[in-house]
């Protein structure tokens, strides 16, 4: 029997313009990664998004773990 993961996702930036919340849970499969987190979104360029937990950058096989807060955000680059 599989457990789902839900996980609190806050997104920012341009990302968060497409979608009507900033702020959503997501239930995920069990031992769901980064990569399905963004799978899971209605946000184009996903391949340039950072999704970030307790301040550090996750890789995209980075696996969730139920309860976790994450965010999702774009790079950032300027001057």
């Amino acid at each position: 029997m599989s457990n789902p993961v839900k996980v609190k996702v806050k997104i920012f930036g341009v990302p968060a313009l497409a979608l009507e919340s900033r702020e959503v849970t997501l239930e995920l499969k069990e031992n769901a990664t980064t990569d399905d987190l963004l799978n899971s979104i209605s946000v184009e360029d996903k391949d340039y998004l950072y999704v970030v937990r307790g301040g550090i950058r996750l890789n995209r096989s980075t696996k969730l773990n139920d309860g976790d807060e994450v965010l999702v955000v774009p790079p950032i680059a300027g001057g």
